[in-house]
C-alpha cells in the first residue's frame, strides 16, 4: 500500500507542475488526473477515483477529438471502478 502513496504523491507533483505551465485544458494534466484516478482505484478510494477520471474526461474532451483512444481508456477505467463499486 505504500507504493500508492508514493505514486500519488508524485502524481500530484506532476499536476502541481503541469497546472503552472500549461493551460488547464491540457492533455498532460489530463493524464496525470487519470493516472491519480488509476492509483485511488487500487486503494478502493472509488469515489476519489471517479473524481479525478472525471476531471481527466473533462479536459481531454475539450483538447482532443472527439474519437481520440485516450478518451476511450478514461471511459473504460470509469466503467472498471462501478464494476468494483457494485461489488461491495
Amino acid at each position: 500500500e505504500k507504493k500508492y502513496f508514493e505514486a500519488l504523491d508524485f502524481y500530484e507533483k506532476s499536476v502541481a507542475i503541469h497546472g503552472k505551465h500549461l493551460p488547464p485544458d491540457h492533455p498532460d494534466l489530463g493524464s496525470s488526473h487519470n493516472n491519480i484516478g488509476g492509483v485511488h482505484h487500487c486503494l478502493g478510494h472509488y469515489d476519489l477515483a471517479l473524481d479525478h477520471y472525471n476531471r481527466s474526461l473533462k479536459i481531454k474532451l475539450k483538447s482532443l477529438p472527439a474519437q481520440h483512444p485516450s478518451i476511450a481508456s478514461t471511459y473504460e477505467n470509469m466503467g472498471l471502478v462501478y464494476e468494483d463499486k457494485d461489488e461491495l
